[in-house]
């Protein structure tokens, strides 16, 4: 958070703490995970949790953040704009699977002024949609303190919003069973999964975890000699078989399932992976590969006349 006095570009208060994700904004990111929003600034698409942060509110209530509150306890102000005192959004790749995205929101002279105690994101204009995250101004020792505004200052707040996928190495292996439509179990497969981002776009985890369309993507042929870019070759799609859907999703579960499906084709096919992308037409961003005891390929042979569906799940928590 910054203040500036009136006719500068340069603040002349500083301050920085941690924000609270509420139990609404995660509900929010999932049940809206391929959903978007154009900025109403920025004419920019926001999906997902990023949707988040497209506003910033302010508020004079006092009440202790908890996981459980759908909004500030005393709303005064909330806008969409930067002001020219920060970008609206930035993203940073840190490391594999680790990304931070940058928000800057800014109150001008004659918005929100007043002594102030609450801050919060949402992804509405409207004060009566509440907010998703929730934190009062605090001190360096985290105490509760008044930040004050006067018509002679404008006050910016940027949020560091930081996710961190995983797993980003596939080391973790367990089993899947192939169901037929009777529920009877035909086939047990080991897997081992991982969020990818290791091509030309270092955005390419990230892109599955924001979900442009959230489809569970390009089911099919993964060969061992591209491993270092995870590529998948199958880009056709099969008699409508090829994308997934976004299953339904309940409130307070914290997870999102997909499905994904390749329907008849004119030959067998051996399928060694699938995957998440985040667009129908780019690459995967997470990938589930078929494999042995000792982890090498094992692929699903896939008779031609037959319907293979394949689901996965992204399940999120804070930190």
């Amino acid at each position: 958070m910054k203040k500036y006095r009136r006719g500068s570009n340069k603040p002349h208060f500083y301050h920085a703490q941690h924000n609270l994700i509420l139990n609404k904004g995660l509900d929010h990111g999932l049940a809206n995970w391929g959903g978007i929003i154009i900025h109403p600034v920025e004419s920019q698409q926001y999906r997902g949790f990023e949707q988040m942060f497209v506003y910033v509110a302010v508020g004079t209530g006092t009440n202790a953040p908890a996981n459980n509150q759908t909004g500030l306890s005393s709303e005064i102000a909330r806008t969409a704009d930067n002001l020219g005192l920060g970008a609206g959004r930035t993203r940073q790749r840190l490391s594999d699977g680790v990304h931070r995205i940058t928000f800057t929101r800014a109150f001008d002279y004659s918005q929100a002024n007043g002594n102030l105690t609450e801050f919060g994101g949402s992804h509405s204009g409207n004060i009566a949609d509440g907010t998703l995250t929730r934190e009062l101004f605090r001190d360096n020792g985290g105490n509760p303190i008044v930040i004050s505004k006067t018509s002679n200052e404008r006050l910016a707040i940027t949020y560091h919003f930081e996710v961190t996928l995983t797993p980003t190495t596939e080391t973790a292996q367990g089993s899947i069973n192939l169901l037929d439509n009777s529920g009877n179990v035909v086939l047990t497969r080991l897997v081992r999964g991982l969020w990818i981002g290791r091509d030309s776009n270092p955005h390419r985890d990230y892109g599955g975890f924001i979900g442009d369309n959230g489809m569970a993507d390009r089911i099919g042929h993964w060969v061992t000699s591209q491993a270092s870019n995870m590529t998948y070759l199958d880009t056709t799609n099969f008699n409508g078989g090829r994308y997934g859907a976004r299953l339904a999703y309940t409130n307070g579960n914290y997870y999102r399932d997909v499905e994904g499906e390749r329907g008849p084709e004119t030959n067998n096919v051996d399928v060694f992976a699938y995957g998440l992308a985040g667009a129908t037409d780019s690459q995967v961003s997470y990938k589930i590969r078929f494999v042995d005891g000792v982890g090498a390929d094992n692929p699903i042979i896939k008779d031609k006349d037959y319907r293979l569906r394949l689901a996965l799940r992204m399940k999120v928590n804070r930190v």
